[in-house]
């Protein structure tokens, strides 16, 4: 699973994990790795979001037509209304009952530039919250530790590790040495099996420093550096490999600034040891450049599944594939898309791309195969949007999926797609839509919205 990232200064935007760290001691732990952050009890905090028929600040058509979205949304039970999408939150699932709410503003009293808190979805109540100071890359459940990870001005980035119940802090770890924060620096995270996370952080050298870290004690299990070019550090669990790569799934791949014979490509290293196992593509022709982001891994086959444009200095040269990828790094299979601008993810038994024209195309995951195509989804097909935002697998061969400002139903055996809720019908677009046990939270332009979910 990966933290989710983001909230740059901010906590915007997308759960993922979090960033590389190294163990440096006991007093340096105690008086100087989370000094920026402040810890609040639901005490602090009180009501997060409101009982449905109460919320304030929402227009009243907007809750009529919330309280009459079709299954599964069932009662509109609790939400907020937010003054803009910048103070809106990104909201992602902790257990059963209780998710977070993460944004730079609008949660908490208090000058923060990144606040979280964990609240109760049924009734809105806060169990605990905390307040970030300085530059935050995003956050997330892991097990029963909730972990941020943030970089106060010209610091070491650092880690910090919450019980998820009560809030406490039970660890903070500075990661590696002080150093000059630059604009948006490169830091990214996954968590792998048995609880450890792995992290990216920026290299003095160039490149990243990746390292394997137990959370709650921060003993780096392996460091490893690797070479590094593009805009991002995406760290990807694939099982028997973590993959380094430069795009997020909310990145929009083009050629403009690379130049013949350029690769951003993927970085595979050996889970247990950080050991090299593998780069992707091997070899690449020097009229080529190439671009590639992973759209999904299955942890158990040690797979990748990545998107890959290639072109050769023209426009009209510009070509997108799909390819999986496995543990040794070997390409199972290939199929080119129709078209350069694509989106693509992973749903379950299939990977989806969404291109335009075909609207949704479904490829078997084991050899990519064509399943299913759909020529229409929307009015303005290009829009389709399958792996950016928060969308929700309802178990039952469907999924809710955001959709240019709409949400859909999507039947994953057919790519047959029913609107559930439109932008013109809520008089405010659809962000993304999360799942909490029994309860489905939809993130709109004017706010949070939790309802109970209904077969």
């Amino acid at each position: 699973m990966m933290i989710r990232r983001h909230w740059k200064p901010l906590l915007a935007v997308a759960v993922v994990l979090l960033a590389a760290l190294v163990y440096v001691g006991q007093d340096r732990w105690r008086h100087r790795c989370g000094a920026g952050v402040e810890t609040l009890d639901a005490g602090d905090i009180g009501q997060v979001l409101q009982p449905g028929a109460a919320i304030s600040g929402a227009d009243p058509a907007l809750l009529g037509a919330l309280e009459a979205l079709p299954a599964p949304f069932g009662s509109l039970v609790a939400g907020r209304a937010f003054e803009g999408s910048m103070s809106r939150p990104s909201v992602g699932a902790v257990d059963a009952d209780t998710a977070y709410l993460a944004s730079g503003s609008g949660l908490l009293d208090g000058e923060y530039d990144g606040q979280v808190v964990l609240t109760d979805v049924a009734t809105g109540a806060a169990r605990w919250g905390v307040g970030v100071r300085e530059y935050g890359a995003g956050g997330g459940p892991v097990g029963d530790l909730f972990l941020t990870l943030g970089i106060p001005a010209d610091r070491a980035p650092q880690l910090a590790a919450y019980d998820v119940g009560s809030g406490e802090r039970v660890a903070c770890t500075e990661i590696g040495e002080d150093a000059e924060t630059g604009f948006d620096p490169a830091l990214g995270s996954t968590s792998v099996a048995g609880g450890d996370v792995v992290v990216a952080r920026e290299d003095p050298e160039g490149g990243l420093a990746l390292s394997r870290l137990d959370p709650r004690s921060g003993e780096e299990r392996w460091r490893r550096a690797v070479e590094h070019r593009g805009p991002q550090a995406v760290l990807d669990d694939a099982g028997p490999v973590v993959v380094s790569s430069a795009y997020g799934r909310s990145d929009l791949l083009g050629g403009a600034n690379l130049q013949p014979g350029q690769v951003v490509g993927l970085t595979a290293l050996d889970t247990e040891s950080g050991e090299p196992a593998w780069t992707w593509p091997s070899a690449v022709p020097k009229s080529h450049a190439v671009q590639a982001e992973v759209v999904g891994t299955d942890t158990e086959a040690g797979r990748v599944y990545a998107l890959v444009r290639t072109w050769s200095g023209e426009p009209s040269s510009a070509r997108a594939r799909v390819v999986a990828i496995d543990a040794d790094g070997e390409e199972v299979w290939s199929r080119g898309l129709p078209g350069d601008h694509c989106d693509a993810a992973l749903w379950g038994e299939l990977v989806v791309t969404a291109c335009g024209r075909p609207a949704l195309a479904g490829l078997d995951v084991a050899t990519g195969a064509p399943r299913w195509t759909t020529r229409r989804v929307l009015d303005h097909p290009h829009t389709i949007d399958v792996s950016g935002r928060p969308a929700v697998d309802l178990g039952d061969g469907t999924r809710l999926q955001p959709a240019a400002d709409d949400l859909y139903r999507i039947d994953t055996t057919t790519g047959r797609a029913t609107a559930v809720a439109t932008e013109a019908d809520l008089r405010t677009y659809v962000a993304g839509v999360e799942t909490v046990g029994e309860h489905l939270v939809l993130s709109t332009a004017s706010g949070v919205f939790v309802f109970e979910r209904e077969e």
